[in-house]
């Protein structure tokens, strides 16, 4: 294996060790709008109801903003992490003495290009904030280190970006949104961009359908270790996420020492039984995180004052809980992609980005091989222009009745 800063990500899995021994809470705060005032008022306050930043950040330490950045898209389409929410967190660490970093390892790039990176920054904004802030704008997939995970089910090591492994101190941002093949896309989902370039194609490879793919994203979060997420759920994601879905107005902003229980508090304000969420399930089954309530001590607003109306899911939802119990009807019951010709630009990305190889071109068209197809829907996930369906076959549609 690579070598990294020797002891970094012993001392962060020592640090969160002593915090998971005290009961799981989760702040949840109001914040109706990116006003850098507000968020930044909302920012301290769910932290302060955590104790303060200073219990996660001591002066000195270099602290990875680890943040949502899928693909290029501006603030308000509710892709990646707003700005507004990592200037406050920024803030935050300063305060504390600590130097923030942001990066991500974002999906759009394939293998490790910076150009690519650097587009979906400037789109989404981030660029321009680390810019202004005058902080550093760490590209992830540049160089990358294997790790050991002995406390990992499944994945009992990974390729992780160096500067994640060699970070003293990690603080997640992810953005609140549906997903096509988990469900939901928050605290525990985020992690997969800490895996550079390729790697994330193998994984999915690796780990096919939605029941071994959470458990490889479980495994992943014990490999982490954040030492905090604090989730932008000012305006989330709903309908067919995590890149194509509709903008959805939620009102807040979640922290925890506990990614899955971040999760769990999120899916129960918009309507989703937390154990709907394959992660969340999987990793509360193998006491990796918290993600039953009555477990978890809520601080701040009332979950009921909090509750948001006609929140959509992706139109995959219910295919792979059946395919999880009935492998051998794998093809009859999960969602398929399908090419919408309609909206069909042949950019190819959906090529680019299959990790099984099952897209090519055919014609003006990408052409889907089924036989292939792992259902990974990351031709859904890429596509800049909504133009790979889910489509649920009919014996799919039945069994969620």
């Amino acid at each position: 294996m690579l070598s990294f800063r020797e002891g970094a990500l012993r001392k962060r899995h020592l640090g969160n060790e002593e915090r998971d021994a005290m009961n799981t809470s989760v702040a949840l705060v109001k914040c109706e709008t990116y006003s850098q005032e507000q968020v930044d008022h909302a920012i301290a306050r769910s932290l302060g109801l955590l104790g303060g930043i200073e219990r996660f950040v001591k002066p000195g330490q270099r602290v990875l903003l680890k943040v949502n950045l899928l693909a290029g898209a501006p603030p308000e389409k509710a892709v990646t992490t707003h700005p507004a929410v990592v200037r406050a967190m920024i803030r935050q660490v300063r305060a504390a003495g600590g130097v923030p970093r942001i990066g991500d390892c974002s999906g759009y790039e394939g293998p490790p290009n910076l150009g690519r990176y650097y587009s979906v920054c400037r789109q989404s904004g981030i660029k321009q904030l680390c810019e202004e802030e005058r902080v550093e704008l760490l590209h992830l997939s540049a160089e990358s280190v294997e790790v050991e995970n002995p406390s990992g089910r499944a994945f009992k090591r990974f390729v992780l970006a160096r500067e994640v492994a060699e970070a003293d101190v990690i603080i997640s941002l992810p953005k609140l949104k549906t997903h096509g093949l988990t469900l939901f896309t928050g605290g525990v989902k985020i992690n997969f961009g800490c895996l550079p370039g390729l790697h994330k194609a193998e994984m999915h490879v690796r780990a096919q359908g939605a029941e071994p793919f959470s458990q490889m994203l479980v495994d992943l979060l014990l490999a982490v270790h954040p030492s905090l997420t604090v989730m932008d759920a000012v305006l989330g994601m709903h309908g067919n996420g995590p890149r194509n879905g509709q903008p959805k107005q939620i009102g807040a902003i979640l922290a925890s020492t506990d990614a899955v229980a971040v999760d769990a508090v999120a899916c129960q304000m918009v309507g989703i039984n937390p154990m709907m969420v394959p992660t969340t399930r999987v990793a509360h089954e193998q006491n990796v995180g918290i993600g039953d309530l009555a477990q978890i001590e809520l601080l701040g607003e009332k979950l009921e004052s909090m509750s948001v109306a006609d929140f959509r899911l992706p139109s995959s939802h219910g295919s792979f809980l059946s395919a999880a119990a009935m492998p051998f009807l794998r093809s009859r019951i999960v969602a398929k992609p399908v090419v919408a010709k309609d909206r069909c630009e042949g950019c190819w990305t959906c090529v680019e980005h299959c990790p099984a190889s099952a897209l090519s071109k055919d014609g003006r068209l990408p052409k889907v091989d089924y036989d292939r197809c792992i259902r990974c829907y990351c031709c859904q996930e890429m596509c800049p222009h909504d133009a790979m369906e889910l489509r649920r076959p009919l014996l799919a549609r039945l069994f969620s009745r």
